[in-house]
């Protein structure tokens, strides 16, 4: 086969699912994730640079150089339609060719939502920017999905192999990056995609699964919300007021406990002058320098770990250091050490509310350390802040829902005691201290209209309080 349009219509004839040039090696089409080689035994970087030149125009060429990476469309006649996407690899340039069928008509997505034929991994994430998804998660070999209104919804024939999800990568999918996802099973990347004139970034996490590779796409919006735009109370920018100490913001995955902490960051550096260093996996909101000096570290690239960048931060000289994540030990021991010794820091924790997330703390310690530990979370402890989103009445977003705890000495109390399950009474009864219950969080979300009051009973610490909170709505 010698031409572009050969292999293109052993793709056809085959009904493959893509076909894939690489350098030194033969052309492949690719079927339920299965290769079939053709001839040639291999190609070279001449027979490929021909080839590019046959799909090509001048313009995606030049960006091809310039970028590393294109995408585009190449019309073949009787072949039909094909998408493409080609790399220039330290071995030499590379593309891959899908079908683009007009009969393919469009991928539709539960809920009225459309997309036209020939999609790519990037145009859906392009897509999924118009749309306002919260997540987009590709999966090899089956139908990729986006998260809108707090729902998952499949967007059917949207189907990509490991091959599409991992070389849409571009750049970003290192070397490094995939002896990492060999060896640990997954990966956290930072990626852009071109949008609207500018560049949008994505916190990735690429992970093996059952079935091949899938990766989770978050989108990180670049400019950093107002605290009302998101429905937060005003009261939490208090977090970034403490001289030195322990903050956390809890909540599940996908609760937005990054971007509160990224507000209390930007607050920071409008309104104080402080040097505040962040240790992130991986980098998202690129904060700018106002009256305080901010250094961003990315985990496993500035810095090997959350806990080797904290203790180098003690020989930094900080006010303030923001830790991306309370994952393990070390990390839990350095952020502790550096809360006692003059720092303010601020992390995020999975759980579900204060009481859990102090408990949660103390139980990753061996037992014969955890009744020191209990009195050194009770000294350095100054605040928690627990949030959930929950689906707004027209399912387009979600809003969240706080719980706000400013730790007095009555819940450093409770904590040396061993009595963290007193701390909903506790926060019921020092309202007046600037503490925000839960469920009183969610009853002004019903009497204003943005949470349905069904929706909020069957997610109300108790919901019997719900009731008579929210009376007759």
């Amino acid at each position: 086969m010698k031409s572009l349009h050969d292999l293109l219509r052993a793709l056809v004839d085959a009904n493959a699912d893509s076909l894939q040039l690489h350098p030194e090696q033969p052309p492949t089409l690719l079927k339920d994730r299965i290769g079939t080689q053709l001839e040639p035994s291999s190609m070279g970087f001449d027979r490929i640079s021909r080839l590019l030149d046959q799909a090509l125009d001048v313009t995606t060429r030049q960006a091809l150089e310039a970028k590393k990476s294109a995408e585009g469309f190449f019309d073949a006649g009787p072949q039909g339609r094909f998408s493409y996407r080609a790399r220039l690899l330290a071995e030499g340039p590379a593309i891959a060719f899908r079908r683009a069928e007009a009969e393919a008509g469009t991928a539709s997505i539960a809920g009225g939502l459309s997309f036209g034929s020939g999609y790519t991994v990037l145009s859906l994430l392009t897509s999924s920017l118009k749309r306002g998804a919260s997540d987009v998660v590709f999966s090899g070999g089956a139908a990729a999905a986006m998260r809108i209104g707090g729902e998952m919804q499949t967007i059917e024939g949207a189907v990509f192999t490991d091959a599409d999800i991992t070389d849409a990568l571009g750049p970003s999918w290192t070397t490094e990056r995939r002896d990492e996802l060999a060896q640990v099973g997954n990966v956290d990347l930072a990626f852009e995609v071109p949008h609207e004139g500018r560049s949008m970034r994505f916190r990735v996490n690429v992970f093996r699964q059952l079935r091949g590779v899938a990766a989770a796409f978050r989108p990180i919006w670049d400019r950093i919300p107002e605290v009302a735009a998101l429905n937060l109370p005003s009261e939490i920018l208090a977090m970034g007021d403490y001289p030195h100490g322990l903050v956390l913001v809890a909540g599940p995955t996908g609760a937005g406990k990054s971007t509160t902490l990224s507000l209390v960051i930007d607050h920071l550096t409008r309104t104080q002058a402080k040097h505040i260093i962040t240790l992130e996996d991986p980098i998202e909101y690129l904060y700018r320098r106002g009256k305080s000096l901010v250094h961003q570290r990315e985990i496993g690239v500035h810095v090997e770990s959350f806990a080797g960048g904290l203790r180098a931060a003690l020989r930094e000289c900080p006010d303030v250091i923001l830790v991306g994540e309370m994952r393990d030990l070390d990390t839990i021991t350095a952020a502790l050490t550096a809360a006692e010794t003059g720092h303010l820091v601020l992390s995020t924790l999975h759980s579900s509310s204060a009481a859990q997330a102090v408990d949660r703390i103390i139980d990753v310690f061996p037992q014969h350390q955890q009744a020191q530990i209990r009195i050194q979370v009770a000294e350095v402890l100054r605040m928690v802040v627990t949030q959930r989103l929950l689906p707004t009445g027209d399912g387009r977003s979600r809003v969240p829902v706080v719980e706000m705890v400013r730790i007095s000495y009555a819940f450093s109390n409770l904590i040396r005691e061993k009595k963290t399950h007193m701390f909903a009474s506790q926060i019921q009864t020092s309202q007046k201290d600037g503490n925000l219950p839960f469920d009183l969080s969610l009853s002004r979300l019903v009497k204003d209209g943005l949470v349905p009051a069904d929706v909020a009973l069957r997610t109300a610490h108790d919901p019997q309080y719900l009731k008579t909170l929210i009376g007759g709505i």
